[in-house]
């Protein structure tokens, strides 16, 4: 245990020297600070009456955290890409794993680590935004705990299959691949909402199955869930969009994301026991 501890602790120190992180951490910032302001003028604009604004003001959060999510995921894949494929490269594992230490503990070490830093990221983002959007709107989300909840398990998830493919393949090559995976994902949860308003199965089928295959739109519209009005949820206002979430995911769902980072963590093990340092 001692020993996968230390694996945390020297893959937290890598990933902050690497200055990935305050670079995230800058660019969320700023959309922060964006939002601030968009948040303000639509807050206060004089062309719409309380009521358009106390609907679009969620709505907005929404699109903001969408944002957010995306960034959460490049940052997953990004941090995670050359966490095997680049220290095999570098040679750098060579050594660790000739000393008594066993690979997984190598690859837990590495994934428990990477996870903390973003499950800080993740806080950070979320506790801002929430704040901002608070204190210039009025606005707080009915679930915000829930939210940060859903977010930072999009962002598991993404870190989890970055864990995998760089067992494999090379850390640009792991980079691309996971963050193009995450967007037809999310393409799957558009194509669903417009199988579903216009009445076609074969479409709605892609996204149920694509949420099993790739929980990350799954867990998204649990986030979607979390920050909209009950309001808006009870009278379905805007339930043809895709950033619209009718309830959250059960917890049959819930318990499959658990099976499916425990199984890709699995797959990750014996793909790294395999591969030649």
């Amino acid at each position: 245990m001692s020993q996968t501890l230390a694996i945390v602790a020297l893959t937290v120190q890598e990933a902050l020297r690497r200055k990935l992180v305050a670079a995230f951490m800058g660019v969320s910032v700023a959309l922060v600070v964006l939002s601030a302001w968009g948040f303000d003028r639509l807050s206060h604009s004089r062309s719409l009456s309380s009521g358009e604004v106390g609907a679009a003001v969620p709505q907005a959060l929404v699109l903001f955290m969408f944002m957010f999510s995306f960034v959460v995921a490049l940052s997953a894949s990004t941090i995670a890409s050359p966490a095997i494929s680049a220290e095999i490269e570098s040679g750098v594992l060579q050594s660790v794993a000739t000393r008594p230490l066993h690979r997984a503990q190598i690859l837990l070490g590495k994934w428990l680590g990477l996870g903390g830093v973003l499950t800080a990221y993740a806080a950070a983002v979320c506790a801002l935004e929430f704040v901002v959007v608070d204190v210039v709107s009025g606005y707080t989300p009915p679930d915000p705990a829930g939210a940060f909840g859903y977010l930072l398990a999009e962002g598991l998830v993404l870190l989890t299959v970055g864990m995998l493919l760089s067992t494999r393949l090379s850390a640009l090559a792991t980079g691309v691949v996971a963050v193009a995976l995450f967007g037809a994902a999310w393409l799957a949860g558009v194509v669903g909402t417009l199988g579903a308003d216009f009445h076609v199965p074969a479409l709605r089928q892609v996204d149920s199955v694509a949420r099993y295959i790739l929980p990350t739109d799954g867990l998204w519209h649990g986030t979607i869930y979390a920050l909209e009005p009950r309001t808006i949820v009870a009278n379905a206002i805007g339930h043809l969009s895709p950033f619209y979430a009718s309830g959250p995911p059960g917890w049959a769902y819930l318990v499959w994301c658990g099976v499916w980072v425990l199984a890709a963590l699995t797959a990750s093990l014996v793909a790294f026991q395999r591969r030649e340092l």
